[in-house]
């Protein structure tokens, strides 16, 4: 049986409480640290895909999870162009990824996290602010803000992708990007009353346009709409979330939209209204420092464009993942061998998730004209998340990003538990069989 560590996580995200649950569910001893006074939500809706479900239901919390999001039969993703015409449906299938999508604002996402971290034991502490680590000893030392020194196994960075213990092993890295994003919710009370609008509230929609889009997400059983509006410029300031947008520009940036995202837009109230630049990391050289008992994990490693729909997908991942390779550790002195082992396995399916992102990023965005009217055809044929030509075993090496029919089946039905047990057999046996 492997032993039971002293784990630190530095951040009160939804990694870092996912990374806590996943931990003390094993046996850790695993205390998260947040630097505010309590912790934040930050952001609207988010999407839950069918490979994050699959993790939510090792730890025995998807129908927990159903429950937070309120969830009432399947919802349906629309694609269409931002003229109004659409492209395709979404070709998610239940049946073919054995888990079906959930969206759920990301408020009851978080509390759900909170109190399945406290019946795992996990300690929260709010207000403490990490602000160094200490290697030099036989075990990390995290340093907070006031001069107090806490000593752990293991520490984990999970503070987002403005992270602060980043920094400590990549002081020049910085978060730039072209892109920005509007965000807003908008509740049912605006939308029902509205003939052209009421109907957003029983699905979700893409809306591509020039180097613009608009995201519409029906949350919480339809009773609010989290709507996103990626764009160019410099709207938004990289690493500030709580920028005020104006509702104005907003306006003015998508009034060649068609009259339904017009009028959707319209019923952002201002003072509602926030804008974020979007980033993505460039690829880190390693995530786990010097000392090997210190690690960075979810955005705080990989911080990805959400162009994907998979960047809080991948992170829960990497505390299934995480949580398998300590399983294989045998004491404090194989702990670098488990973080090691950790970062092979995940660093090239969470680089080429960037990849996607990116390529997402451009083909949903493009210009009118023929690469345009080449995408709208092809996706005709073979919607976005579609299973064509797959025969429902895992997908182990990367087949390419689409067209290739087999990249939403290597995304989506991803078992990263089974994977993970699967290659450290190969990489690192270990000596009894442990559980999930």
């Amino acid at each position: 049986m492997a032993p039971s560590f002293n784990i630190l996580i530095i951040g009160g995200g939804l990694s870092g409480l996912a990374a806590s649950v996943a931990l003390a569910q094993k046996g850790h001893r695993v205390t998260v640290l947040e630097s505010t006074a309590k912790l934040q939500t930050i952001g609207g809706g988010i999407s839950i895909p069918s490979n994050s479900m699959r993790v939510w239901d090792y730890l025995g919390l998807m129908d927990r999870l159903k429950a937070a999001a309120e969830v009432q039969g399947r919802r349906t993703l629309y694609f269409r162009r931002y003229t109004g015409e659409l492209i395709c449906m979404s070709g998610v299938k239940e049946q073919a990824w054995k888990y079906d999508t959930v969206a759920i604002h990301r408020a009851p996402l978080q509390q759900l996290l909170v109190e399945a971290a406290h019946e795992a034991g996990v300690v929260i502490q709010v207000n403490t602010r990490i602000v160094g680590i200490d290697e030099n000893g036989p075990s990390p030392v995290a340093i907070t803000k006031d001069g107090r020194r806490i000593e752990a196994d293991l520490i984990i960075g999970a503070d987002g992708a403005k992270s602060t213990i980043r920094n400590l092993m990549y002081p020049d890295i910085q978060l730039s990007s072209s892109i920005n994003c509007y965000r807003a919710v908008v509740p049912e009370s605006s939308i029902k009353s509205d003939p052209d609008l009421a109907p957003l509230l029983d699905f979700s929609t893409i809306w591509w346009g020039p180097e613009r889009s608009v995201v519409c997400m029906s949350v919480q059983n339809g009773t609010m709409l989290s709507v996103e509006c990626p764009h160019p410029g410099n709207t938004g300031t990289a690493g500030d979330w709580n920028k005020p947008g104006d509702i104005e520009v907003l306006k003015e940036t998508y009034s060649d939209f068609n009259p339904v995202v017009r009028k959707l837009l319209s019923k952002i109230e201002p003072e509602n209204l926030l804008v974020w630049k979007l980033n993505q990391l460039p690829e880190l050289e390693t995530w786990v420092f010097r000392s090997g008992k210190v690690v960075l994990l979810g955005d705080a490693a990989h911080a990805i464009m959400p162009y994907s729909g998979q960047g809080h997908a991948i992170a829960i991942e990497d505390s299934a993942c995480l949580a398998q390779c300590l399983s294989r550790a045998t004491s404090t002195l194989s702990i670098p061998d488990a973080l090691h082992a950790f970062e092979t396995i995940r660093k090239p399916r969470v680089t080429h998730m960037g990849e996607y992102a990116l390529f997402n990023a451009h083909a949903w965005q493009l210009p009118d004209g023929e690469e345009q009217s080449r995408r709208d055809e092809m996706l005709a044929r073979a919607p976005v998340f579609s299973a064509q030509n797959w025969d429902g075993s895992h997908i182990d090496e990367f087949p390419g990003l689409p067209p290739s029919p087999l990249y939403y089946p290597w995304m989506l039905g991803h078992d990263v538990v089974d994977y993970t047990k699967r290659k450290l057999d190969k990489i690192w046996p270990s000596n009894e069989t442990n559980g999930t």
